[in-house]
């Protein structure tokens, strides 16, 4: 009557504290951990097999050597971009396409041809200091003026 046909106990059984509620709570939990023990031990041998070339190459044939292609193949276009590209800029076309653009760019606005965006070092500079100088000011005025509601204590002797 007070167990459910899924082998947990009704909430009933638990407040009333009926006789052998307890040990059924031990069973729950022993074929809960029981349960959880074996998907832990499914989880290490799923971990130790992915992590097993040998197995893989043997599972998987064809995919793992086209992978390997795919990658070969991404690596060597990504190198013969960056030669053409290298190349390219080397010509004096290309050259003179740019510097008709920065032509351009400074005709657009001639307010920034004398001063360029500071360096990454120089901003992180600028911010160190910063921070050192409010540092420095914030502990000379806390060390000049007392805080309202403090009693100021004479040095003995004085």
């Amino acid at each position: 009557m007070g167990e459910r046909t899924d082998g947990m106990m009704r909430q009933e059984d638990r407040a009333a504290g009926r006789p052998g509620s307890s040990r059924r709570i031990e069973e729950e939990l022993s074929t809960l951990r029981g349960e959880i023990g074996n998907l832990l031990g499914e989880l290490d041998r799923r971990r130790r097999e992915l992590f097993d070339l040998r197995l893989q190459v043997r599972r998987h044939p064809v995919a793992i050597p086209l992978a390997v292609l795919a990658l070969g193949v991404i690596l060597t276009g990504s190198v013969a971009l960056r030669v053409r590209r290298k190349t390219r800029r080397r010509r004096t076309a290309h050259q003179a396409r740019q510097l008709w653009r920065a032509l351009g760019r400074m005709a657009d606005h001639p307010e920034r041809v004398g001063r360029g965006e500071p360096t990454p070092g120089e901003k992180i500079l600028v911010a160190i200091g910063t921070t050192a100088a409010t540092l420095l000011v914030k502990r000379a005025l806390e060390l000049a003026v007392p805080r309202p509601g403090k009693k100021v204590v004479a040095a003995p002797g004085t």
